[in-house]
């Protein structure tokens, strides 16, 4: 999830071509526990095939079985679906969920959007291995995708949000026959919890920082009387509303200027009617005399609320506009019965006093042996150098405030360019 300043501190979004039909198979694998055999699903009809050992293990948005066909039929850079499924005896015992895309690969260093080469990726989502824990499963689909690499001409294997500590992790940092793998990315994901045990109450929701809340609310109160509104966008007529507002709210955020906001992803705008038409999608919105100042966009997937887009108008900066949407959104889930929020990135002090629980995953890159895997592996081995030193140097000059500063001016230069350009237009 893309955020910015006080949403940093507290959360770390064109209909395609039908897809291409292939058909994969791969050979049986033979392990000390068992025999074991694996088959590729690379069209959607194999992938509706899974649904009823797929129903019993997905646990997460990104692993829900209709959102994922729905992605990989509106995303433009996704070439075909690609999910492992893993049998033991010719029962299944995992399955390993992915998508090979073709797409252009870029980074963010110091506020500036660098593009790199056009490569064919294949991605394995978050919390894609579903199933039975297994060494042995692991070993072999840690063995089938670096023959994958060469298979299937990939670039690059990516896994996203995988735990540090997984044993399929452990499995690629021991793989042989593949470039060294990187880890570009570790990022420090926050869950709050909204729930207690009896007598309790849950920590986001506790006295203390429900009067942090009411000391900032009295501050935005004094200056604008009788002007501040919350609402709830949630129905599937309310979507394109919703996002107007909030996306008026976007274009004056850093995520913005980068080209990573929620204006740039509304090209996935076919992802979230299909997620407002299931009853997932929630758009809420703060107003200051009747103007967005602050957003927040997620979708409330069974009792988990799973935090996609978030902004606030810099101009509300001193009035932590961000803050207090995010205390109004808890209320309103814990309300409705939601356990607890995916905040996604983000280990600052702010998750701290929610009583976050904090989870080490990374976006696990493996690049295959070939000039374009050398390639790949270099262009993020350089950025990654760079954005380590210049936080170092930041952190260690104190800095922080004329980093700011320069955010500030160069989105300010970047927003007089937009507008010189509308009036030409």
């Amino acid at each position: 999830m893309h955020t910015t300043d006080d949403f940093r501190e507290q959360f770390g979004v064109l209909p395609k071509q039908p897809t291409q039909t292939l058909s994969t198979s791969c050979p049986s694998y033979q392990a000390a526990s068992g025999s074991f055999s694996l088959k590729v699903a690379t069209s959607l009809q194999a992938v509706e095939g899974l649904r009823p050992i797929w129903k019993g293990w997905s646990h997460n948005l990104d692993t829900d079985l209709d959102y994922y066909l729905h992605n990989v039929s509106h995303d433009s850079t996704i070439l075909h679906p690609y999910v492992v499924t893993v049998y033991e005896g010719g029962s299944a015992r995992a399955i390993l969920v992915g998508q090979l895309k073709k797409e252009r690969i870029s980074t963010i260093v110091s506020f500036i959007n660098i593009r790199g080469p056009e490569a064919k990726v294949l991605e394995i989502v978050n919390g894609g291995r579903m199933g039975k824990q297994s060494a042995a499963v692991d070993r072999l689909l840690t063995s089938h995708l670096c023959g994958a690499t060469r298979r299937e001409d990939v670039d690059l294997l990516c896994f996203q949000r995988l735990p540090l500590q997984s044993e399929l992790f452990r499995m690629l940092q021991q793989s042989t026959g593949l470039m060294k793998e990187r880890v570009p990315h570790v990022f420090r994901y926050s869950v709050v919890p909204l729930t207690a045990a009896p007598g309790k109450r849950a920590r986001a929701l506790s006295g203390k920082n429900r009067r942090e809340t009411r000391r900032k609310t009295r501050i935005l109160e004094r200056a604008f009387p009788g002007k501040i509104l919350f609402q709830c966008f949630s129905q599937p007529e309310e979507l394109a509303a919703g996002l107007q507002e909030a996306a008026s709210v976007d274009v004056t955020t850093w995520q913005h200027y980068l080209g990573c906001g929620l204006v740039d992803a509304l090209r996935s705008h076919d992802n979230l009617a299909f997620s407002a038409s299931r009853g997932w999608l929630r758009i809420y919105v703060m107003y200051v005399e009747k103007i967005p100042v602050a957003f927040l966009i997620g979708q409330h997937y069974n009792q988990t609320f799973y935090c996609q887009h978030a902004g606030y108008h810099p101009n509300f900066t001193r009035f932590s506009v961000g803050s207090l949407l995010t205390s109004w959104v808890l209320e309103n889930l814990a309300a409705a019965g939601v356990e607890q929020v995916d905040l996604g990135e983000g280990g600052q002090e702010h998750n701290r006093r929610l009583g976050c629980r904090i989870y080490e995953e990374g976006t696990v890159h493996v690049y295959s042996p070939t000039l374009r895997g050398l390639y790949l592996n270099l262009f993020f081995a350089v950025t990654l150098t760079i954005r380590t030193i210049g936080r170092g140097c930041i952190a260690k000059l104190r800095l922080n405030r004329a980093s700011k500063v320069c955010l500030r001016f160069m989105m300010s230069r970047w927003k007089a360019t937009q507008h010189v350009g509308d009036q030409c237009l």
